[in-house]
């Protein structure tokens, strides 16, 4: 048997983008439906070593779409094509807890808004960067970017929502029950 193998790093360009939303209604109410929904089934299962809302807890939410809106001009700033949002859940994380090492790969963008503060934030080993956290701040980045959040030393609740967006295929336009955002539409 013959064969031939071809190996070369090629470069990637990442990227890590920051903003902050003020609008309070949205973000208690986004607040307030983490800690309804949180799921104890379910927590602890996922590098989320803390309480978890499932998946696609929040890929309907009315709040988590108004928030889509409010930072829709930064989006495309870095992913200027139409997306479907793939899965929208949130964490509460207590003293003790973390967040492991991990990526988001196969992902179009992913991200995170922040719903507490002092929290130990989030680290991007790739950018050796963390990402402080504080209320209504919000962090997109790259889905083959190696995060995690440190184990939290303080007595706190540290609460997050966590996106990923995928990528839209030509021929998936017309499927009915995809949920999914046109640039032109939020």
């Amino acid at each position: 048997m013959n064969f031939e193998l071809t190996v070369k790093d090629i470069k990637l360009e990442t990227f890590i983008l920051t903003g902050k939303i003020l609008d309070e209604k949205v973000l208690n109410n986004l607040i307030n439906i983490v800690k309804k929904t949180k799921d104890d089934k379910l927590s602890y299962k996922t590098h989320v070593k803390g309480h978890f809302t499932g998946f696609n807890s929040l890929i309907k939410n009315e709040d988590f779409h108004s928030f889509l809106k409010i930072i829709q001009p930064y989006i495309y700033t870095i992913y200027n094509k139409n997306f479907v949002i793939s899965d929208a859940w949130g964490n509460i994380c207590k003293k003790g807890e973390e967040v492991t090492e991990h990526d988001h790969n196969g992902a179009a963008f992913c991200g995170i808004l922040y719903l507490s503060n002092g929290g130990p934030g989030t680290y991007f080993r790739d950018y050796d960067i963390t990402i402080k956290e504080e209320i209504g701040k919000y962090v997109l980045f790259h889905p083959k970017l190696l995060h995690c959040v440190q184990k939290i030393e303080n007595d706190i609740e540290r609460i997050t929502v966590a996106f990923n967006m995928g990528k839209i295929k030509d021929w998936e336009k017309d499927l009915n029950n995809i949920t999914w955002v046109n640039k032109n539409e939020i």
